[in-house]
């Protein structure tokens, strides 16, 4: 019989800086990539387990101390946005959750649910509160058997997949070292909205991006990117990344889904990229804010067989991510200009992930950010890390497996596609299907 897991939040507590901002840092503005970002929170959970003798309290107090440490030097997280344009560092704060779980942490590592995983988290991730209330939750879950939950909200309003990792990695060196400066290098906080500074006319319109609702299904994979990449080698792409086989394998089979309904459907792929290096005046990758674009590849309708083998996909991927960085990232060098070509990027992308014309999946990658190595409070490296599931379908995100050499993937699709891609031979070929996380992940 399977056990429901049940979250009880025991305390809720407002985290604010150890020491507030200077007066003339009370109002952060956003930049244009910030005001255009859809309205949700970027989330993660860390999981540790009871290998340490400190209690779930102390670990607690001491999440919270290190927290109001390090919200000093990310105190825009502390702070609420304004009419889409800036925060108002009024040291509002950040929400800390202590809560208690009725089960061990083995119940969740043995076979992860992405939906139970919600319960884990300090706020639905799709709140509206990103853009106007709190802009910083954690949720810390004491499990039975004596094991942590970290789970971590930021509103994605302020902050991508990137910022988040650099706050983490700050958060933790700040734990360990009581000085987020010994180990990590993070550049004043406006250097992305000082190149690309935000647009008053944005402050009163709607979200350009709205992400498309709808009964959704989130499964999670874990593949050997090393039995797929030769098989995702061509004379093009000789030596294709992991995660561009991993992906071009994912989007191969449910865009295969898709045609058996409606051959005359085109496939379109969207795959975040982090701009930080790519800018014709590179920025740090530790920048904080928003500085993500992205490249579409497609898919044409009644496309032939060959045209979705894995080598042909992947070179498609490849030409047409060049040819963004070579078109379109010369354009962000700053200024009005810059400002319009995001904007631009940003309707189109609008329109086409919720065009009822194409079937839009939308690509983000994880892997690499290195918190399995960095996000260490104390008490030894996060056992998993791991995401919850979403509302919004055709959602594809990769991240590092436990352990190296192995990529999860989560998929959220329409139910219906869902139970189509579950018999789908090919994906199963090459993926395991939520195996556990303590034991192996590739038969």
């Amino acid at each position: 019989m399977t056990i429901e897991l049940k979250v009880e939040v025991v305390a809720k507590e407002t985290i604010r800086p150890s020491s507030p901002p200077p007066d003339h840092l009370r109002n952060f503005n956003l930049s244009i990539f910030d005001q255009l970002t859809p309205i949700l929170y970027t989330s993660v959970l860390l999981f540790y387990t009871s290998s340490t003798n400190a209690s779930s309290n102390h670990r607690s107090s001491f999440l919270k101390s290190s927290l109001s440490n390090v919200l000093t030097r990310f105190y825009p997280l502390a702070g609420r946005i304004r009419d889409n344009l800036f925060v108002d560092c009024d040291d509002g704060g950040a929400e800390f959750v202590d809560a208690k779980v009725n089960l061990p942490l083995s119940h969740i590592l043995d076979r992860p649910c992405p939906v139970s995983l919600r319960k884990l988290l300090p706020i639905d991730t799709e709140s509206s509160e990103a853009s106007a209330s709190r802009l910083l939750l954690v949720q810390a879950n004491a499990f039975r058997c004596g094991s942590l939950a970290v789970g971590v909200c930021v509103s994605h309003k302020i902050a991508d997949a990137s910022t988040l990792s650099t706050f983490i990695k700050a958060w933790s060196a700040t734990a360990l070292l009581g000085n987020v400066i010994v180990s990590i290098e993070i550049p004043p906080l406006d250097t992305a909205s000082a190149r690309f500074p935000p647009l008053v006319e944005m402050a009163a319109i709607s979200p350009t991006v709205v992400l498309p609702k709808a009964r959704c299904a989130t499964r999670r994979y874990v593949f050997d990117p090393a039995k797929i990449t030769p098989l995702a080698a061509s004379e093009a792409v000789p030596e294709p990344t992991q995660v561009e086989a991993v992906v071009a394998l994912v989007w191969k089979c449910v865009a295969r889904i898709s045609r058996k309904k409606d051959p005359g459907r085109p496939s379109l792929l969207s795959q975040a990229v982090n701009l930080r290096g790519r800018l014709p005046e590179p920025l740090p990758q530790t920048t904080v804010g928003n500085v993500v674009g992205g490249f579409k590849v497609e898919i044409r309708p009644q496309a032939e067989e060959r045209e979705m083998e894995l080598k042909k996909l992947v070179s498609d991927m490849r030409e047409a991510k060049w040819e963004y960085f070579d078109n379109y990232t010369p354009r962000l060098s700053g200024g009005r200009g810059s400002s319009m070509a995001i904007v631009e990027a940003a309707t189109e992308f609008g329109k086409l992930i919720n065009s009822g014309a194409v079937d839009f999946y939308n690509c983000s990658s994880w892997c690499g950010l290195g918190l399995y190595e960095a996000a260490d409070f104390g008490w030894g490296r996060p056992a998993w890390i791991g995401f919850a599931g979403v509302d919004y379908k055709n959602s594809i995100v990769l991240g590092d497996a436990r352990g190296g050499g192995l990529i999860e993937v989560w998929l959220t699709l329409s139910e219906p596609d869902m139970g189509a891609l579950d018999a789908d031979e090919e994906l199963l070929r090459f993926a395991s299907l939520n195996p556990s996380v303590s034991g192996p992940c590739i038969a």
